[in-house]
């Protein structure tokens, strides 16, 4: 595997861990961490519920939000998939990334998440992050995957003609 390869390998690792860690440096930021993760999971189990596997009932709602995280994560994933398919297909990243081609990944990086995120029925996880932050992570995300698209789109050093 060639350094190009393995720089790019990296940048896909490195991305999806810069967009966790982008919450919670925003989450600090507002002295509260972990609150976007405390908002998700708020939304899907209600404030300041546990879950008790002590008994039946409670073994089957942990089930039941087991089930729902899971769907949640893999919804989210397949729309941010999707989002970069399209990235990919509407722009050439050859040549550099405008401002066009970033705000149109970032529009789509928002209505991802949001439509992920009320797809789930988790409206309250919307209202409790707010637009600002919403917005500011879509905008985010964006850069993480237009960098990405402009890395994976360069030449192999070999690949280049000899001059």
């Amino acid at each position: 595997m060639s350094k190009l390869s393995r720089t790019i390998r990296g940048a896909e690792a490195g991305a999806a861990a810069a967009v966790a860690l982008s919450f919670f440096v925003f989450d600090l930021v507002r002295l509260q961490p972990l609150g976007t993760p405390g908002a998700l999971s708020g939304a899907l189990m209600g404030p300041g519920r546990e879950w008790d596997f002590t008994s039946f009932a409670g073994f089957i709602a942990g089930l039941s939000m087991a089930y729902r995280i899971a769907t949640f994560t893999a919804v989210h994933f397949l729309t941010f998939a999707f989002v970069g398919i399209l990235a990919s297909v509407l722009f050439d990243w050859k040549n550099g990334a405008g401002l066009k081609p970033l705000l149109a990944v970032a529009g789509l990086c928002v209505a991802a998440f949001a439509t992920t995120v009320l797809g789930a029925g988790s409206a309250v996880a919307l209202k409790s992050l707010g637009p600002l932050a919403v917005v500011s992570i879509g905008i985010f995300a964006a850069l993480l995957v237009v960098g990405y698209l402009r890395l994976a789109s360069m030449p192999e050093p070999e690949d280049e003609p000899a001059a």
